[in-house]
């Protein structure tokens, strides 16, 4: 909880600054949105790699296939990195660039996701008599 709170307080700030300067500089608001994000990126990627490690951890516990483990956090980065690369589209008033963001994501998700299909489908053809 309490990592939150300074994120939380520095993105009400650079809010407060965004709509100042959106105003007469819509560029440097765009700007401005993109470091606050790479500043939080940065400061999360620790806490982030702590908990890829547990993730593995688990995975090796329970005996899931490790191929299927790197498909999930690739997927989930893609998905992450997809959201924030519309957002800051959407930011600079660029509703279709956003929406091709989105969509070129969501295609590299399911080319991601193909070996967990491929493995479904390999293990109901294996069910079937």
């Amino acid at each position: 909880m309490s990592e939150i709170v300074p994120v939380v307080l520095t993105a009400l700030i650079v809010a407060f600054i965004q709509v100042n300067l959106r105003s007469q500089y819509p560029e440097y608001a765009t700007v401005l949105a993109i470091l606050f994000t790479v500043i939080v990126l940065l400061r999360v990627l620790g806490p982030l790699r702590d908990m890829i490690h547990v993730f593995y951890q688990l995975g090796q516990g329970v005996g899931i296939a490790g191929r299927y483990f790197d498909v999930l956090l690739r997927t989930l980065a893609v998905a992450y990195i997809t959201v924030f690369g519309s957002q800051i589209c959407k930011d600079a008033g660029e509703q279709s660039l956003a929406i091709t963001v989105e969509f070129a994501g969501k295609l590299v998700m399911m080319i991601i996701a193909l070996p967990i299909i491929l493995g479904i489908v390999e293990a109901l053809v294996n069910l079937l008599p």
